[in-house]
């Protein structure tokens, strides 16, 4: 017997009038699982911007894809680091801009991004048993905006998801209080001693 034979088409409707939109309430509690708010990139594509791209390039991207953070890709298409709109509306590109001694209209991905070096990452089985009071407390622990979730498989490491602070504030009703400026500042003078 075909396939194609054991299916049947459902009945469709006509709309009388345009339906109304869902509004998104997602609610969550910090002892939930972890992967409740997990945003897997094998279900959800990521959005990957040119590390020669511009900020202004970026930030009209990141507004079109209804998204905060984009992944940074390098010549040959591999990722290469990572950038927020916090990265790029903060101080960071005055600071880059500054050091290169040249106008921040001139910055590209490479000159502001979070290279791929410098990511603070979990591994998807320890997501597994986690619940969201822990998300929260390691993003808060290490003054994170963004959790990696990482995989191995056959030896070889996998971007899996993210957790956004932004999302889990939203879900769980409550901030979660990363202090950015001292990263920030420490960031600073950093760039200014050398």
């Amino acid at each position: 017997m075909p396939q194609a034979n054991r299916f049947k088409p459902l009945t469709l409707m006509s709309m009388a009038h345009a339906p109304h939109l869902p509004a998104v309430a997602r609610t969550a509690e910090p002892h939930h699982p972890a992967l409740s708010l997990l945003t897997d990139l094998q279900q959800s594509p990521c959005v990957v911007a040119s590390h020669g791209d511009g900020i202004e390039a970026t930030l009209y991207l990141m507004k079109r894809a209804g998204v905060r953070m984009v992944f940074v890709s390098g010549a040959d298409g591999g990722l290469v680091g990572m950038v927020s709109a916090e990265d790029i509306q903060g101080e960071r590109p005055v600071v880059r801009a500054s050091s290169h001694h040249v106008p921040v209209s001139e910055l590209t991905l490479s000159d502001v991004m979070v290279p791929v070096g410098a990511w603070d990452v979990i591994d998807l089985s320890q997501v597994r048993t986690a619940r969201l009071g822990d998300i929260a407390a390691t993003l808060q622990e290490h003054n994170l905006r963004y959790l990696l979730v990482t995989q191995t498989k056959n030896g070889q490491s996998y971007l899996r998801g993210l957790f956004s602070a932004r999302r889990l504030e939203m879900a769980m009703r409550q901030p979660i209080q990363a202090d950015m400026h001292s990263r920030t500042f420490a960031e600073l003078e950093s760039v200014l001693a050398h």
